[in-house]
């Protein structure tokens, strides 16, 4: 269910931007319109369409009140979109006839970043390196670099994954420095080299795609995905190829093209924009993006919260340590913003968020409470 989340918000967030900057087709500020308009409908839904009515009522007032100058003020944006966002999922997957479940990415039993080389080779990569691997420092990053690998023999595939919750950083042999996510893996082939340049991925993967050139041109660098094909020349972005259903690509630097597998659908993706891939569409959703700082945090050990609302904060929690958060309705919306690491017991993160903000926590059964603290 949660699968598809990113993909409702980006295209609410996307279409309440163009609404109140007066940017929206005729047929789109009709349809805001009537949302707006049936918040004064009363059901026996359990969902409290009164109260989010109102709230709407009063952002779209507020924004729209000088229509003829087209104002905007970042404050009414959050108020507003928060208030479509929540309206717009539960519409969405109210009407959904199944329930989609994300992709489970398979991982050993062994907890550490390894290197399969084929089906035969496994290599613990905090205990054995292979010939031809060493680790180096970058940036006072510790990175294992693959620069001496095109001396073996063997012609397999290569395969690092990452089934620990500490990012993975790799130094592939033409210079492109890549960042695992947890439970992410990058595939490559072995005649990889500085004008042979193309991996698959899986999961979320950070690139610094190095310009690579051959005779006097630009070597391009392909990634792929099982929905997305993308073709740099040099470059910075972060691609999500967790979901089954859905993936994205967050752009911080560069450009890069990008191709649909399903559908062969193509667009050029330029610096601060975000796309979505779905499976079920084939046109790419293509908008401005206000997860570049996001996208960049994870690599550095970082949970990064833009004015989050707790219970989507609650939910990376929740899938990153792999605990059940459940948060109390009365302060699901609950805005949080901050940058704070990645500690490895939960209980040190929800410390810090407990101390800055008016919540409390309590573990019980394995599970985790987060309520409003009493006055």
């Amino acid at each position: 269910m949660f699968e598809r989340k990113p993909y409702v918000r980006a295209i609410l967030k996307d279409l309440l931007d163009r609404y109140l900057s007066g940017r929206t087709t005729t047929r789109e500020q009709k349809f805001v319109e009537r949302l707006y308009d049936a918040m004064d409908r009363k059901g026996d839904d359990p969902v409290d369409i009164d109260r989010i009515g109102q709230e709407i009522r009063t952002a779209v007032h507020q924004g729209t009140r000088k229509r003829g100058v087209h104002w905007y003020q970042p404050q009414i944006w959050y108020a507003a979109a928060s208030i479509l966002i929540i309206l717009g999922i539960f519409i969405f997957y109210r009407n959904q006839h199944t329930t989609i479940s994300p992709m489970k990415i398979a991982v050993s039993s062994n907890r550490n970043p390894s290197l399969l080389i084929g089906n035969k080779q496994r290599f613990d990569l905090l205990d054995t390196l292979p010939r031809g691997v060493r680790y180096t420092t970058i940036n006072d990053e510790k990175v294992l670099a693959l620069d001496l690998l095109a001396d073996m023999e063997s012609d397999e595939k290569l395969r690092i994954e990452n089934p620990s919750r500490s990012v993975f950083s790799v130094l592939l042999n033409d210079s492109t420095q890549v960042w695992l996510n947890y439970l992410a893996a990058i595939e490559i082939d072995r005649d990889f080299n500085k004008n042979n340049r193309s991996v698959d991925v899986h999961g979320e993967v950070f690139f610094d795609v190095y310009k690579q050139y051959s005779a006097g041109k630009k070597v391009p660098f392909v990634v792929r995905s099982t929905l997305q094909t993308i073709e740099v020349l040099g470059t910075k972005f972060n691609v999500n190829a967790s979901g089954h259903n859905e993936e994205n690509v967050v752009l911080t630097e560069g450009s890069i093209r990008l191709k649909h597998n399903l559908y062969e659908t193509q667009v050029i993706i330029k610096p601060g924009q975000q796309a979505f891939i779905d499976r079920s569409k084939p046109k790419i959703l293509l908008i401005q993006s206000n997860n570049i700082e996001k996208a960049s945090a994870w690599r550095k050990g970082l949970f990064y919260f833009e004015n989050e609302k707790l219970s989507d904060v609650a939910l990376e929690f929740e899938q990153w340590y792999g605990i059940k958060v459940i948060v109390d309705p009365a302060i699901s919306n609950f805005p949080i913003t901050g940058m704070i690491s990645r500690y490895e017991n939960i209980g040190d993160v929800l410390d810090i968020i407990q101390q800055t903000n008016n919540i409390n926590y309590l573990e019980k059964k394995g599970k985790i409470y987060v309520t409003r603290t009493n006055p």
